[in-house]
């Protein structure tokens, strides 16, 4: 048998190893020039897709289901809660049956987006048997809040404050529906705020929006063709009582569920469906914590 020249050998070892060093750091280097370029690609078509969007005072209302919008509703709620969680007693103004016989189906008024007030100044001097009602907030309160109780409320609308002590505001929270035609379309728009009072000091002040520096320092808005705005349980409150005595002038209210627009949930029917769909942001507040 012919013996094999060491060099002729490895040629033939090389010519059966498939890809050099080289030719392989040059594949992947092409690899990842068209992996970036598919990249860019894909963001930049959907950079496109803009979130449809209208302007309605002065503020930008994105269409539902809006994914912006729920991570924004999440950041509000977690805050909100919070809050709820650390209050003595929870006021909430707005809704249905806010009292059994002097407002049996409501809705009642909430109070005004601007109302940033920190004490509830005639609790701070009344007595603790009527700070945990709403009713009696509402009344015992009416000279503060009068100039901001909002005319022809909307069911969909309230108020939520939430107290420590008797008289501490630390937070507000509202939610209001608006109808109006834009653009054409016939629309039902949510606007939720939320702002905190921070009494860390001794003296409240109201943080401002981390990104933009105003107030409210969370929010989120979103709007529905009139036609979709359909729900399982309808965003609003619903006050609940336990004991209402005209006679004597005593009532106890008992808890409020409340339910927030779902910025998620697209409210519309196709006309087969019998199920509308239900916020995943719905509360039992009791009025004493």
């Amino acid at each position: 048998m012919k013996p094999v020249s060491p060099g002729r050998l490895a040629r033939s070892r090389g010519g059966q190893s498939g890809f050099s060093v080289v030719e392989g750091i040059g594949g992947l280097v092409v690899f990842a020039l068209l992996m970036g370029a598919l990249t860019y690609g894909m963001g930049s078509l959907f950079s496109e897709q803009a979130q449809p969007q209208v302007a309605f005072g002065q503020q930008a209302y994105a269409r539902a289901p809006s994914f912006d919008n729920f991570r924004d509703a999440v950041d509000l709620h977690a805050a909100f809660s919070n809050a709820v969680d650390q209050a003595d007693s929870v006021i909430v103004l707005g809704g249905a049956r806010s009292h059994p016989t002097l407002d049996p189906n409501g809705p009642s008024s909430a109070l005004s987006a601007s109302f940033e007030d920190c004490v509830l100044t005639a609790a701070a001097a009344g007595g603790g048997l009527r700070a945990y009602s709403s009713w009696d907030q509402r009344q015992l309160n009416f000279s503060q809040f009068s100039a901001y109780f909002t005319a022809s409320p909307d069911p969909a609308d309230f108020t939520i404050l939430t107290v420590q002590g008797l008289s501490r505001i630390t937070s507000i929270t509202q939610q209001r529906r608006h109808r109006a035609v834009v653009n054409g379309q016939d629309l039902a728009l949510y606007e939720v705020t939320y702002q905190p009072v921070d009494w860390s000091s001794g003296m409240p002040s109201l943080p401002t929006n981390a990104s933009t520096g105003t107030r409210p320092a969370y929010s989120y808005r979103v709007y529905y063709a009139a036609a979709e705005d359909v729900w399982s349980l309808p965003p609003g409150a619903t006050h609940y009582w336990y004991r209402a005595d005209t006679a004597w002038t005593r009532d106890h209210e008992g808890p409020s569920r409340v339910v927030f627009a779902d910025p998620y949930a697209l409210a519309g029917q196709d006309g087969s469906s019998p199920v509308s769909p239900m916020s995943r942001f719905i509360y039992f507040l009791a009025q004493q914590r």
